[in-house]
């Protein structure tokens, strides 16, 4: 093992040395890739949740503005509405406690037989390590990981105590590295280390001054967002055996810059119970509605690229009554759930490379410019993420109609609660008052 050990350490000096160029450390920077992916996926699934349970109540709201569908009518109608919803993003919404898992403890000897053989040299056991690029990469990564985690758990990480969600802001908030000494301190105290003679530790220890990783690893500031207002336009077509037919649809369009490009549609069936009822005590239906979302976006200076979709689904049981001619209560109990994959393709942080020697220092506040010699990051590393919210929401609310036109308002309790506010238009208008139950 003593052999074992000193062949990795000088092939890592090897790389540091034969591969390196004038400005910047490519182990250094491999290394700092591998960190950052680790604390990226530790933090992505809490970074977007709340966003992810606040879509979901959001976007299933403004299906109904009463609990009536008619049993049959002479007449198919059609009901046009535009939709809003709004509600304010509370202080638990915007903060997650942030935390760094780099994966599970490697045992050194299985890597080095991942990497390389064992071969006899001259009568001697001895290891060669593969003849790529990957495997020189691998070999490093992997002892150097191993030494990240010793770092960890000697408390040499700097986790923050509590980080910004999408809605939450903290600017500079970082996840600070381990410096070149303590990472010297925890090689110390690794049994292959203790194994080699006084000349072995002695050009370890050199090697490991030279190797510089940034200080911090900056996590996403959030968007500052203190609530969230969403509009959408649907129709309603009815009804066939007491059963209407619901369509929402908003075309790919870019919203602004910070939210992307997005498409949005959505079908959904509502079926009247109480048709079947020998009177009309009140109104009774049952909904189910599927929706489907999509997202990309360009984000920050170095131009990450997020590409996100969206399964939304809600069932629902509405219950209501009209009061004269022209006012309906209402009220619905609604289970929902919304499956999101988010796919991102990111670079290392624009001021991650420049501590790295990959970019030069821009102007204030302006995009680095890459250099011949200063190239910057030119491997995106990707990223999935996945999250999911299951919700449970009820609903009040009233409506008004007179002729064709209706306006409604309700709201909604659940994890998020919401208000939401609809006008619409009913070609071909069926009269409630004088057919319920036609």
């Amino acid at each position: 093992m003593k052999r074992y050990f000193a062949s990795v350490i000088a092939l890592i000096c090897c790389f540091g040395i034969v591969h390196s160029q004038p400005l910047y450390n490519p182990l250094a920077v491999d290394l700092t890739r591998v960190i950052l992916k680790d604390v990226f996926e530790s933090n992505a699934v809490p970074f977007v949740q709340p966003m992810v349970n606040t879509i979901n109540a959001t976007s299933n709201a403004r299906f109904y503005s009463s609990a009536y569908v008619p049993k049959k009518v002479k007449k198919a109608y059609v009901r046009i509405s535009l939709n809003g919803m709004a509600g304010l993003i509370n202080d638990e919404l915007r903060w997650y406690t942030p935390s760094l898992d780099l994966g599970p403890r490697e045992d050194v000897a299985t890597g080095l037989a991942r990497y390389g053989t064992f071969k006899l040299v001259d009568g001697r056991p001895t290891y060669v390590i593969g003849n790529t690029y990957n495997d020189t990469l691998g070999l490093s990564t992997l002892l150097m990981k191993e030494l990240l985690r010793d770092a960890q758990a000697e408390g040499y990480f700097g986790i923050p105590s509590r980080a910004a969600s999408l809605f939450g802001y903290a600017p500079g908030n970082a996840v600070v590295l381990p410096t070149k000494g303590d990472i010297t301190t925890v090689l110390r105290k690794r049994p292959e280390y203790l194994l080699l003679d006084s000349a072995g530790r002695a050009g370890i220890d050199a090697l490991f001054q030279t190797l510089t990783l940034p200080s911090a690893l900056t996590l996403p500031p959030g968007a500052n967002l203190s609530r969230l207002i969403a509009a959408v336009p649907q129709i309603e077509i009815g009804s066939l055996f007491g059963t209407e037919l619901l369509v929402r649809f908003v075309p790919p369009v870019e919203l602004d810059t910070n939210v992307g490009d997005f498409a949005f549609y959505g079908v959904g069936l509502r079926h009247s119970i109480s048709q079947y009822f020998p009177e009309r005590w009140f109104d009774c239906s049952i909904q189910g509605v599927y929706q489907h979302t999509s997202l990309t976006n360009t984000i920050g200076l170095t131009e990450s690229k997020l590409s996100a979709t969206a399964k939304i689904m809600s069932a629902n049981l509405q219950i209501g009554k009209q009061l004269g001619r022209y006012v309906d209560i209402y009220g619905a109990a609604s289970y929902e759930h919304i499956d999101v994959t988010s796919t991102y393709t990111y670079t290392l942080p624009q001021e991650t490379q420049i501590q790295l020697g990959l970019l030069p220092e821009p102007p204030l506040g302006q995009k680095a410019i890459p250099t011949p010699e200063q190239p910057g990051d030119q491997r995106p590393q990707t990223s999935t993420v996945l999250a999911e919210n299951l919700n449970v929401k009820y609903t009040v609310g009233i409506s008004a109609h007179y002729g064709p036109w209706r306006a409604a308002f309700d709201m909604n309790f659940s994890t998020f609660n919401i208000a939401s506010l609809g006008i619409s238009y009913t070609i071909n208008q069926p009269d409630e008052q004088d057919a319920p139950n036609e």
